[in-house]
């Protein structure tokens, strides 16, 4: 029976007072060596302990994570002060018949009982832990934090030779993969090729301009941070990491994210939020920088044969990488209105794209200049009127060009405005402005037509489907502005249109559409040979032609 009984003691679970006070550290010796025996054998105990252990890790990390974004204000803290220290004057006077001499002895008598000493202590200590907890904690700036991480991977750079192994994660929306990397921490000696393989990941990281063997490098940020604009940069502290996130309006990366180590700004994590790819996560789950002692130098190639070795030409781009890099170009041109009838033009090649022209002014080429430098392999060769002046000054001396004008003499257009009288607008006037608007239709139109061939490369790569999404609404935009300049030109000249437009009898191509209403704009300004067609019939045709490239155009667009 004694054996029973013990055993129904032991198997008895500890109270949740018991755990407590153990998990807190207030159980006296021997009953904490009971409960600690008890939990070795008793599974549910041991797990009760654990969850207190877990609940009580969250309750102080979710105080420190509070404490740490909310600022302490030093004015707020001592106007409450003075707050508490007048009412307490008013709520407890002292009563004017106790002498002095007694009013200090009982108080000294109350302070010397040894609860209330203890709870003295213990307020005091509490104090103190809330205001070193409520201290605002400073958080660097983002150039600061990125200079220090760029640091960082400097000074490694410039240490002990060695090779840097790295093991990361990065997680997609669709996968997930964990690899390793070894690279020489002097950048001397290159790693050998690896075998090459189909890799979803790596194809992402490859569109959002990631470094495949450097995906946490802060160079690499850094130099996607400074060409955003505009940006919006957040610097904030968690625990013993700082995190810098950047969001930009431009582009199909919407924002990154670079986390580093409060203690050495070592890059350990970086989140890529885009458009197309949804969110990417890189996280560091070891770091380690080793000597060539005890690396695998097998993995790199022989340090003569890279000194030896002469310089080797880029290879050349697969179809998908000029595909992208053409549409980013082109995009970024599309942005910065350099798409317009400038003289700029995209050449593909088979290790990249070249984008040449001549700008107006300094400023523009400047600026047609930076917004390239971000795109990758895109070289620019853009010269402004003032350089290109100066290379023809020291050669030979430029041809004369000739420029071929329309004759308006007696053109439909003429003879309708003599025959309509007076009106407020010179014939030169109304026919630049119709050419004008004709020359970007048919510019938009042509855009269209060509980002129409690129439909079958969409669903293979969302990045391709992005661009050619934002392009295709932007010429849209930019062709419905030229329609829309036209008609309200056709209608101050006091053209009307048709009551009622007879549908094509098939589908109506947008480009050759757009190039028919083109030679009915120049019919009505300057006439045709042998025409004898009056204005407003060729206005009505251009109003029709005009539905017609609206309903063109609307079919193209693709869905947001």
């Amino acid at each position: 029976m004694s054996f029973l009984k013990n055993k129904l003691v032991r198997l008895q679970h500890l109270s949740d007072e018991t755990i407590s006070r153990l998990v807190s550290g207030e159980l006296a010796v021997l009953p904490a060596f009971r409960a600690v025996r008890h939990m070795e054998r008793c599974w549910h105990c041991r797990a009760r302990r654990e969850a207190l252990d877990h609940a009580a890790m969250q309750v102080t990390e979710h105080r420190n994570r509070m404490a740490a974004r909310t600022p302490g204000n030093p004015e707020r803290r001592a106007a409450l002060f003075d707050e508490l220290r007048r009412r307490s004057q008013q709520a407890d006077p002292q009563p004017a018949s106790v002498p002095p001499i007694l009013k200090a002895y009982e108080l000294g008598r109350i302070s010397m009982t040894p609860v209330l000493s203890s709870i003295a202590i213990v307020v005091a200590a509490a104090a103190l832990l809330a205001f070193v907890w409520w201290k605002p904690v400073p958080v660097v700036s983002a150039s600061t934090l990125l200079s220090k991480a760029e640091a960082f991977d400097a000074a490694v750079a410039h240490g002990e030779p060695g090779v840097i192994y790295q093991r990361v994660r990065i997680t997609t929306a669709r996968s997930s993969v964990e690899r390793e990397i070894y690279r020489d921490a002097r950048g001397k000696r290159r790693r050998r090729p690896e075998q090459a393989e189909a890799n979803p990941v790596r194809e992402v990281l490859a569109s959002a301009h990631v470094d495949w063997d450097a995906p946490l490098s802060a160079a690499s940020f850094r130099q996607w941070h400074d060409l955003q604009e505009p940006r919006t940069d957040v610097v904030s502290r968690d625990g013993n990491l700082l995190k810098l996130v950047t969001t930009s309006s431009n582009g199909w990366i919407q924002e990154q994210s670079l986390m580093v180590r409060l203690s050495d700004f070592h890059p350990v994590g970086r989140t890529i939020r885009t458009r197309p790819y949804g969110t990417i996560e890189i996280a560091e789950l070891n770091y380690a920088v080793l000597g060539w002692n005890t690396a695998n130098e097998s993995l790199f190639e022989p340090l003569a044969s890279f000194h030896a070795a002469s310089p080797v030409p880029p290879a050349p781009l697969s179809a998908d990488d000029l595909d992208l890099a053409e549409l980013d170009a082109r995009l970024a041109l599309n942005r910065i209105h350099a798409d317009e009838g400038e003289q700029i033009n995209v050449v593909r090649t088979d290790r990249g794209i070249e984008v040449k022209g001549v700008a107006e002014t300094d400023e523009r080429m400047h600026q047609i200049v930076s917004s390239l430098r971000q795109v990758p392999h895109v070289r620019t060769d853009v010269l402004s009127l003032a350089e290109l002046q100066g290379r023809h000054d020291s050669g030979p001396s430029p041809q004369s060009v000739s420029v071929q004008t329309l004759d308006v003499q007696a053109s439909p257009l003429v003879r309708y405005l003599s025959s309509m009288g007076t009106f407020g607008r010179s014939v030169s006037d109304v026919s630049g402005s119709l050419l004008d608007a004709s020359l970007a239709v048919r510019r938009n139109a042509a855009e269209l037509a060509a980002l129409e061939g690129s439909r079958a490369a969409e669903a293979a790569s969302p990045a391709k489907s992005w661009v050619i999404g934002e392009l295709s609404r932007s010429y849209f935009s930019r062709l419905l502005e030229a329609l829309d300049a036209q008609e309200a030109t056709l209608r101050q000249l006091g053209f009307k249109p048709p009551e009622a437009v007879a549908p094509p009898a098939s589908a109506v191509e947008l480009l050759p559409e757009a190039e028919r209403e083109d030679a009915l704009c120049r019919e009505l300004i300057a006439g045709s040979d042998g025409g004898t067609r009056s204005g407003p019939e060729i206005a009505a045709e251009m109003f029709a032609s005009i539905a017609r490239i609206r309903s063109a155009a609307a079919a193209q667009l693709p869905a947001k």
